[in-house]
C-alpha cells in the first residue's frame, strides 16, 4: 500500500490519517501491520541455505570421487546434481531440501558398498546421514518459522525483582553480546525503533506473555527500554487469577527464562556469530515451560547438565504444586515441566558410565517412579 504525504507535513498509509511524523515511520507502521497479519507478500525471495554439516559434503564428494574414478549407471542426474551442490557448498532452496528428506526413503539400502550397488553411493551422494538428517530438521525449522508471525529467541534470565504488593515486576526480556545456541547476537540499538514506536510511551503495543501465549497475558509494560546489559522492563501484573499466578510462581522461584516474539530487520555476519542489529518487537514472554518444538529450544533445557540440578527443579515445582493454591490451568502447566524433567532424568541416567555402582549414588536421589505418584495425583 503507498505512502502519502500530507498537506500537514505527515504522512498517511493509503486512504488513512495524516499521523505519521515520517514516511520511513509510516514504512515502519505498515510493515508491522504486514507482519502482524502473516502477510506473505513481505518475502521478496526465496531463501537459501548452506548450513549442512561437514560431514555432508565430504560424503557428496567421496561418492563423486568414485564415480570419477570407477565410472557409475547408479543415480539420476538430479542425484548427481545434489552431489556436487553439497560438495560446492551451494545454497539450496526449501524445495531442494525437501527432496533431500525425501530421500530417507531409501536408508534401507545405505549400508551397500560403493563397488557391489547403487545404495551407499547414491545415499553419500545426497549427503549420508548427516545430509539427509539435517535435511528433515531444516525442512521442519523452515516450515514452521513461515507459519509463525515472528521468531522466537529465549534467554536464561529470571525476574529482577517484584513487588508483591505493588504487582510490578523487573527484570530482562533479552540480554546483549552474547552468542546463543542459533549463532546470533543481539546486539544494543536492536529494539531502539521498536520501543520508540510501539513501546509503552509510544502505541503500547508490545505485550507481556505467558509462554508466548496471546491468550495469556500477565500484565501492562509500564517501562521498555535499553540499558548496558539487554532489554529491561517494568510490568504492571493484572489482578487476574493468571497474574496473581504469576507472582505466586515467581516468589516460588520456578520463572527462570524470558523470551522475546520479534521479526529480523537488520542482521549482519560478523566472524562465527550473526549480529543482529534491528528486529521488530511484538512481545515479550516469561517462561515456564520448555516448547515442544525443536526449532525453537528453550536455552533452560541445553545448559542443564546435571541431574542435581534437575532434581533441584523438581524439588520447587514438588512443593509448589502441594502447597499452592493456584489455579488448575497453573498446575497443568508446573505437571508439564515435570513430566519432561522426569524425561530428561531419564535420557540422562541411561547415558550415564556404567561403572557407576549404586554405592555411588547420592541417598537424596529422586527416581523417576516416585514422580509419576505426583503426576497421577492431579
Amino acid at each position: 500500500m503507498p505512502i502519502y504525504a500530507c498537506s500537514n507535513g505527515k504522512y498517511r498509509i493509503g486512504d488513512g490519517e495524516c499521523m505519521y511524523t515520517s514516511r520511513d515511520s509510516a514504512e515502519r507502521a505498515y510493515a508491522a501491520y504486514l507482519a502482524q497479519e502473516g502477510e506473505k507478500s513481505l518475502e521478496l525471495k526465496e531463501e537459501t541455505y548452506n548450513d549442512y554439516p561437514e560431514a555432508a559434503t565430504n560424503n557428496a564428494k567421496r561418492a563423486l570421487k568414485w564415480k570419477e574414478e570407477n565410472g557409475s549407471d547408479c543415480g539420476t542426474s538430479v542425484g548427481w546434481t545434489r552431489a556436487n551442490q553439497l560438495a560446492s557448498r551451494e545454497k539450496i532452496s526449501r524445495d531442494t531440501i525437501a527432496r533431500m528428506a525425501s530421500f530417507k526413503r531409501h536408508q534401507q539400502n545405505k549400508d551397500v558398498p560403493y563397488s557391489e550397488g547403487c545404495g551407499g553411493l547414491m545415499w553419500d551422494a545426497w549427503g549420508g546421514d548427516a545430509g539427509i538428517n539435517w535435511a528433515i530438521r531444516k525442512l521442519e525449522q523452515i516450515d514452521n518459522r513461515k507459519s509463525m508471525i515472528y521468531n522466537y529467541k529465549s534467554f536464561n534470565l529470571e525476574v529482577k525483582d517484584v513487588d508483591t504488593k505493588q504487582g510490578v515486576v523487573t527484570g530482562y526480556f533479552s540480554a546483549f553480546g552474547n552468542v546463543d545456541s542459533d549463532g546470533d547476537i543481539m546486539m544494543p540499538g536492536a529494539f531502539k525503533r521498536s520501543i520508540q514506536d510501539w513501546g509503552p510511551e509510544g502505541k503500547g503495543r508490545i505485550k507481556h506473555l505467558l509462554n508466548h501465549d496471546p491468550s495469556k497475558p500477565l500484565g501492562k509494560i509500564q517501562v521498555l527500554k535499553e540499558d548496558e546489559y539487554g532489554l529491561y522492563y517494568e510490568s504492571k501484573v493484572g489482578k487476574h487469577n493468571l497474574g496473581q499466578d504469576y507472582i505466586k510462581m515467581i516468589e516460588s522461584g520456578l520463572i527462570a527464562e524470558h523470551s522475546i516474539g520479534f521479526k529480523t530487520l537488520r542482521e549482519q555476519k560478523s566472524g562465527e556469530a550473526n549480529q543482529i542489529h534491528e528486529v521488530m518487537l511484538f512481545e515479550g514472554s516469561s517462561l515456564t515451560a520448555w516448547g515442544a518444538n525443536e526449532a525453537t529450544p528453550l536455552l533452560g533445557m541445553k545448559n542443564m547438565n546435571n541431574i542435581e540440578q534437575i532434581q533441584d527443579q523438581i524439588k520447587s515445582f514438588e512443593k509448589f504444586i502441594r502447597n499452592s493454591d493456584v489455579t488448575d490451568e497453573t498446575i497443568d502447566l508446573c505437571m508439564l515441566k515435570v513430566k519432561q524433567l522426569a524425561e530428561l532424568i531419564e535420557r540422562m541416567s541411561s547415558t550415564k558410565a556404567v561403572d557407576e555402582t549404586p554405592l555411588q549414588q547420592k541417598e537424596e536421589e529422586v527416581p523417576v517412579e516416585s514422580l509419576i505418584n505426583i503426576i497421577n495425583k492431579f
